[in-house]
């Protein structure tokens, strides 16, 4: 960045994967730093609130695992094909006569357009941009998987007073005293199991807030960086086509998290209504009062944030979308 600092072109370049790595390296230090912190935090999936307790709730929990690990499969292999095209578009986009470049800008105290320096130079760029993009979607899969699982968990609490209100038609004497016991005893078991996600989704925000913050900053300025770049060269090189991956890999890390956090508040929201549902009225003066502190608490949506600022959901990414369009707008102007 020193050496061409004033040339738009080159600074442009350089920046988008400067600010990738650096975004990287503070993800790094935010597991390592808390390393001790991430393994509780998984270990704290296996208690015994979080299982689930019908097929019901074990197929949704299931069918989102597959959609996770398919979701992490498409975007490590979005990273490698964007890797392998920056490996081979300087032998190919390139002009009769003209010399192989690198495929990455950068400073080295020693020339690189001889051999065997520059074949060597070449190779590290491909295989440390290969890691680094590897070791980068692996933690924020990470990140969307955990909030992957407060959604689920979110879910399979409304499939729990749903199962409540079904148990209780089937009783058919809602008066019986057991029936009234096994009632009160599920709403409790119900409530420990709202308390066991709110302080989940705490412990994630408070792991990974500045890993999400941090992103979504730097991934506004990429996606700048890169639509710039793009507007340099030709639509047909495999420039062009390993920047729009490069792209769609960035958009791709903010979507995942937006799309869960979104789950989040859905699935939140309805656990008024599901709470509501179960059949209180025939219940006890104390299992009323517990329903209704409930339902008052679950009036107010559970919502994942970024340091605070960023809201981890559709519109979130709307937003950035917007910024987007904006942006090449005023790059074509």
């Amino acid at each position: 960045m020193i050496e061409v600092y004033g040339d738009i072109e080159k600074m442009t370049e350089t920046s988008f994967l400067l600010l990738t790595n650096s975004n990287q390296a503070l993800k790094i230090y935010v597991f390592l730093f808390n390393g001790s912190r991430v393994w509780t935090f998984i270990e704290n999936l296996n208690k015994n609130e979080f299982k689930p307790q019908n097929s019901v709730q074990r197929n949704s929990l299931s069918e989102e695992i597959k959609i996770s690990k398919a979701t992490s499969k498409i975007f490590l292999f979005m990273c490698f094909v964007t890797c392998c095209l920056w490996g081979i578009f300087p032998f190919l986009d390139r002009q009769p006569g003209e010399k192989i470049r690198l495929p990455l800008s950068g400073w080295y105290p020693f020339g690189t357009d001889t051999s065997p320096s520059f074949e060597l130079v070449y190779a590290y760029q491909i295989f440390a941009t290969w890691i680094n993009g590897m070791g980068n979607i692996t933690m924020d899969t990470f990140i969307s998987g955990a909030i992957m699982a407060i959604s689920v968990q979110l879910k399979i609490l409304n499939n729990s007073f749903e199962v409540m209100t079904v148990q209780n038609y089937q009783s058919r004497n809602l008066r019986c005293e057991s029936t009234l016991k096994n009632l009160r005893r599920a709403l409790v078991k119900n409530i420990v199991h709202y308390k066991s996600i709110l302080q989940l989704s705490a412990e994630m925000t408070s792991l990974f807030t500045i890993c999400m913050t941090s992103q979504f900053a730097v991934s506004v300025i990429i996606i700048c960086m890169t639509m710039f770049q793009m507007s340099l060269v030709s639509v047909a090189s495999l420039q062009f086509l390993s920047m729009l991956l490069y792209q769609a890999c960035i958009l791709l890390e903010i979507f995942l998290w937006c799309y869960y956090g979104n789950e989040v508040i859905i699935e939140s929201e309805k656990l008024t209504q599901s709470a509501y549902v179960c059949e209180w009225i025939e219940c006890t003066k104390e299992f009323k009062k517990d329903l209704l502190f409930f339902m008052t608490r679950t009036q107010f949506p559970l919502k994942l944030y970024a340091g605070g600022y960023f809201t981890l959901s559709l519109g979130t990414y709307m937003a950035v979308g917007v910024l987007l369009l904006q942006f090449t707008g005023a790059t074509n102007r």
